[in-house]
């Protein structure tokens, strides 16, 4: 018994001062940075990032406006998807495409629409 209890406080000092020296020799880190929990560097709000970036033509292929379903248009340098039917432009941020109707609403271009000839046109061409 006096054996078994030796061994055990022989582990738990060991376990211990293992425990210090990693505390010492890592730093003071604030919680969860580094574990794979919590980013390192604060992460840019996406509202915040910068408009553009490249689209794969087979996502541009597939992408519908949320509201009407209708197919959308890259324009101004990739910076935007443009509804041509009611105007709304979706911004394209780090190459993400935000489907937000209210994202569409908030950069709304009047003049950009386009009616039904001109749509239909542009569609068979």
């Amino acid at each position: 018994m006096k054996k078994l209890l030796k061994f055990l406080f022989f582990v738990g000092f060991a376990a211990g001062v293992v425990y210090v020296i990693k505390q010492v020799l890592g730093g003071a880190r604030p919680e969860g940075a580094g574990s794979g929990v919590l980013p390192e560097t604060p992460v840019t709000p996406l509202e915040d990032a910068p408009l553009g970036g490249e689209i794969s033509p087979q996502l541009l292929e597939i992408l519908v406006d949320p509201e009407d379903k209708g197919k959308l248009q890259l324009m101004d340098d990739n910076r935007f998807l443009l509804n041509p039917r009611n105007g709304y432009r979706y911004p394209i941020r780090n190459g993400i495409p935000v489907m937000l109707i209210e994202e569409g609403k908030k950069y709304q271009d009047t003049s950009l629409i386009q009616n039904g000839q001109e749509q239909t046109e542009a569609s068979s061409t």
